[in-house]
C-alpha cells in the first residue's frame, strides 16, 4: 500500500510540474532570475492558480493535504504567498482554489520538484489538481 500511496503521490506531482513546464522560462539573464526571500520587483511575480476535483467527503482531506504542501512550499526560495480559496456554490466543479504568487516560474518549477522528493504525504486518493502559471496583462 505504501508503495501505491508513493506512486500516487509522485504521479500527482509530476502531473503539476507538466502541466506548468510551459510556463517556466529559464532564459533569463542571470539578473533577472531572483530564488532568496528578498523585496523584489512584484511586476516580475507570476501567479499559480491550481483548482482542484475534490472527491466526495474528501475536503477536509485536501485541506490537509493542502497545508501540508504550503508548509513545505513557504520555507522555499522564490515563495511569495499563498491562499486556499472554497468555493460558496454546492456542487461546484472546482471545490478548492489555490492561488500562489511566486518570484518567478523558474523557482515555482525547482520548489516543486523538491517537494516531490522530500515531503513524505501522500495526496488526498482521486485529487484532481489543474495548475497553471499566470502573469498580470492587466489592472
Amino acid at each position: 500500500m505504501k508503495t501505491s500511496l508513493t506512486i500516487s503521490r509522485i504521479i500527482m506531482i509530476s502531473y503539476l510540474l507538466v502541466s506548468v513546464a510551459s510556463c517556466t522560462n529559464t532564459n533569463k539573464p542571470d539578473h533577472q532570475r531572483k530564488t532568496k526571500k528578498t523585496k523584489t520587483d512584484k511586476s516580475n511575480h507570476v501567479v499559480l492558480i491550481n483548482p482542484f476535483e475534490v472527491p466526495e467527503g474528501k475536503l477536509e482531506e485536501a485541506i490537509s493535504y493542502w497545508e501540508a504542501c504550503r508548509d513545505f512550499l513557504k520555507e522555499q526560495p522564490g515563495y511569495v504567498s499563498t491562499k486556499l480559496h472554497k468555493s460558496i456554490k454546492d456542487g461546484a466543479k472546482f471545490e478548492l482554489i489555490n492561488v500562489a504568487v511566486w518570484e518567478n516560474p523558474k523557482a515555482f518549477s525547482e520548489a516543486a520538484q523538491k517537494m516531490v522528493q522530500e515531503l513524505g504525504v501522500a495526496p488526498v486518493e482521486g485529487l484532481k489538481p489543474t495548475p497553471s502559471l499566470y502573469t498580470i496583462v492587466r489592472q
